[in-house]
């Protein structure tokens, strides 16, 4: 019975030894709270008026301010957008971006061995179809911007706020 005992106290032990060094280890990976950022973020679009039924596209810049390339992958960008009443209605990609998932939504699987990059000193433009997060089949004024997570400080960087407007056909 002596060894039994023995053996939880000892299986707790190491249990509790590689949750600490894990936590030890996430802790020296974080990015200092005072870390520069090492892009900057701008949004933009190539027409402020979209017919219902046709999409705004939206071109999200980050530039590279270091001298290697930095790793990049899609879900480091959120879109919002804001209309006459409020957010328009979301689809499942926005919701599983935010968090936001409805009662038996589950997220979609991704390809983890996609590795794409910002090139060391230039730009990369991320084309980004709004339909994909948002339905915009209401007519009206919208307004969105893009946060956008640093890949060296961690931080949400915030682009301005651009205006498009919904016709009715």
């Amino acid at each position: 019975m002596l060894s039994f005992f023995r053996r939880v106290v000892l299986t707790g032990a190491m249990i509790f030894i590689i949750a600490a060094k894990s936590i030890s280890l996430d802790a020296q990976s974080a990015a200092p709270a005072n870390q520069a950022d090492s892009i900057t973020v701008s949004i933009a679009l190539d027409k402020d008026q979209f017919p219902v039924g046709q999409s705004p596209w939206v071109l999200v810049t980050m530039k590279n301010l270091t001298d290697h390339d930095l790793p990049f992958h899609f879900d480091t960008i959120r879109l919002h957008i804001e209309g006459g009443n409020g957010e328009p209605p979301t689809k499942l990609r926005q919701r599983i971006a935010t968090g936001k998932l409805h009662p038996g939504e589950a997220p979609l699987m991704e390809d983890g061995n996609a590795e794409m990059f910002i090139p060391a000193g230039k730009p990369r433009i991320q084309k980004i179809d709004v339909s994909y997060f948002y339905d915009l089949t209401v007519p009206g004024k919208y307004s969105v911007y893009a946060d956008v997570r640093d890949p060296m400080s961690r931080k949400w960087l915030r682009t301005k706020t651009v205006q498009f407007e919904i016709l009715a056909q």
